[in-house]
């Protein structure tokens, strides 16, 4: 063999291993992957990964050979998370981050066919669902409970979007991805209400924690507001209205349905 048929070879073998490198690095790598998803959800232009870390996870293990002793062994899974800079619809700016922790529980919990088993752009989805879910709970802060609520009170309240049911099938994350409202700065509560995807509500929790360092009469008057929030609530919402609230041991509600 001659040295140029040598170094071409040296070449070949070298473009082979950087592109085996790159395409197990872009697969790996969600924010280049899934880039089109992305601009889709927070805006095109308006995000950027920031920074990548890869933990150890206590939720599943993977098997591995022991060269040393030959025999199998389990260690703890791996995951990345990856943070994302954006500018939210204040404005502002925001770091998020998604994960691929959620598919590798439930593909270790799943096999390859199981209906259940996300796919990479599924767990996508879910990462971003939850991003929603924050920015639409974050307007119902804004926009309903601190017209009623004094700060300190307000600040005692946990707002979410969540559902019922279970988990959604994996074929919901491929329906919600292709709404035109799924994205991060236009999202809010009363999308989540209206669809069909599946039983979404709003749920509003008072800590007890939070609570009891408020003076008696702020105590009273966040659990006296229950009517007032419920009021709210319907008002903004009408026929999609469907939420649950506690303030407290007997200042409850939830609609659709009787107050408990």
């Amino acid at each position: 063999m001659t040295i140029w048929k040598k170094a071409g070879l040296i070449v070949l073998i070298v473009a082979f291993s950087a592109g085996i490198f790159f395409f197990y690095h872009y697969f790996q790598t969600w924010p280049l992957r899934f880039h089109k998803e992305l601009d889709n959800f927070f805006g095109n232009g308006n995000w950027k990964h920031i920074s990548t870390e890869t933990e150890e996870s206590i939720l599943y293990t993977v098997s591995y050979r022991s060269s040393y002793e030959g025999t199998y062994k389990e260690r703890p899974g791996r995951f990345h998370n990856w943070d994302i800079l954006f500018t939210n619809r204040n404005g502002e700016q925001e770091v998020w981050s998604i994960s691929d922790h959620t598919m590798k529980i439930n593909h270790d919990d799943n096999w390859f066919l199981s209906p259940k088993r996300y796919s990479a752009r599924q767990a996508l989805t879910l990462e971003l669902m939850d991003i929603s879910f924050a920015a639409a709970s974050d307007a119902i802060q804004n926009d309903i409970i601190r017209t009623i609520l004094p700060q300190q009170e307000a600040d005692c309240l946990e707002v979410d979007i969540s559902y019922r049911n279970g988990n959604p099938s994996p074929d919901v994350y491929d329906r919600l991805r292709k709404e035109p409202w799924f994205q991060a700065n236009t999202v809010t509560a009363a999308h989540y209400l209206e669809t069909n995807l599946y039983d979404f509500y709003i749920r509003i929790f008072a800590h007890d924690y939070k609570v009891e360092k408020l003076t008696e009469e702020q105590q009273e008057h966040l659990k006296n507001s229950l009517s007032d929030l419920e009021q709210a609530l319907q008002n903004a919402y009408q026929e999609a209205a469907d939420y649950e609230i506690y303030l407290g041991e007997g200042y409850s509600a939830k609609y659709p349905g009787e107050s408990y």
